[in-house]
């Protein structure tokens, strides 16, 4: 949508809103808000908010708002704060703040600004791991063999066996380790294997021995516990 234009989006409708257009969201519909647009989100409509876009969200929206995008959430919303954006929320809203430039009035704020996920261990807490002795369950996406890093270099994670990067380096960047993600569903964005074929891992790594990288962490080693389906739940072995 763009200019004055407006729109209303239901069910699983994905929209994206530039200039002064704007957009009505139910039920499960996806909104990217950029320049002045105006959304409102109703149900479990999830808005993308940029530039001085304004949004009016309630019910079970989530909203990520970042620029100088505006916010006005209700109901059982949730928002995340970004850069100078400006939220006013009701008593039952959550409000993720992820900047200090951000302005928040009402709601009930969970300030993650001061929280350092460069640290393994508060990286792992942050995703919500469960961590036992210093290690830490993480997954792998692999294909129908138990490999992964198609595009790199073929590694096997072998049930129950152990699994060292012959490369290690603790450094911030790709490459020169193991690399898992803290959920399945996270993990199967960096399947490069054939689609149709991607299976799930649980592996335990020791976080001293990690390097976060953003939505995932390389490790030096790890052992690969069982297997999983994409919501994280226990495959019984065949």
């Amino acid at each position: 949508a763009y200019g004055s234009a407006t729109v209303t989006a239901y069910g699983s409708a994905t929209v994206r809103a530039y200039g002064s257009a704007t957009v009505r969201a139910y039920g499960s519909a996806t909104v990217r808000a950029y320049g002045s647009a105006t959304v409102m989100a109703y149900g479990s409509a999830t808005v993308r908010a940029y530039g001085s876009a304004t949004v009016m969200a309630s019910d079970s929206a989530t909203v990520r708002a970042s620029g100088s995008a505006t916010v006005m959430a209700s109901g059982s919303a949730t928002v995340r704060a970004y850069g100078s954006a400006t939220v006013t929320a009701g008593s039952h809203v959550a409000v993720h703040l992820h900047s200090k430039r951000a302005t928040i009035h009402g709601g009930v704020v969970i300030d993650i600004t001061d929280l350092d996920l460069t640290q393994p261990h508060t990286w792992a807490a942050h995703k919500g791991l469960a961590v036992t002795d210093g290690k830490a369950v993480v997954y792998k996406a692999v294909d129908a063999d138990l490999n992964a890093g198609h595009n790199w270099t073929v590694t096997a994670y072998p049930v129950g066996g152990t699994v060292e990067a012959p490369d290690w380096r603790p450094t911030r960047e790709c490459g020169q380790g193991l690399h898992f993600s803290p959920r399945p569903h996270l993990a199967f964005g960096y399947y490069t294997g054939k689609v149709g074929e991607e299976r799930f891992l649980a592996c335990e790594v020791d976080l001293a021995e990690t390097v976060v990288l953003d939505d995932k962490v390389k490790a030096r080693a790890c052992r690969v516990l069982y297997e999983v389906d994409l919501h994280g739940r226990k495959v019984a072995a065949s």
